[in-house]
């Protein structure tokens, strides 16, 4: 399956499926618009499948957001998993 990434009214919006196959390509993305936007807010809802690497991505992507000056935000059915998880992992 494939990953789609278009910007609907300055929201990053993925559809697809965020797997073992398009994870690293959404960091690359990810990292390249850091050189060109203060801030990057990306929306989850049409993603179909989130695998385990798609879930240590976007825990990447929130952490790529804390080392530079651009702020990520996340949104979207599920995402509150994935920030409990997060923080999660911050505590330890």
């Amino acid at each position: 399956m494939s990953l789609q990434i278009n910007k609907l009214n300055g929201i990053y919006e993925l559809t697809g499926v965020l797997d073992l196959t398009t994870a690293k390509p959404l960091l690359n993305h990810i990292k390249l618009l850091q050189g060109f936007e203060k801030s990057i807010d990306i929306n989850i809802d049409n993603l179909s499948l989130i695998d385990r690497t798609g879930v240590a991505a976007l825990l990447t992507i929130l952490s790529l957001s804390l080392r530079t000056d651009c702020n990520i935000t996340i949104s979207g059915r599920g995402y509150k998993d994935i920030y409990n998880e997060y923080r999660d992992n911050q505590a330890a």
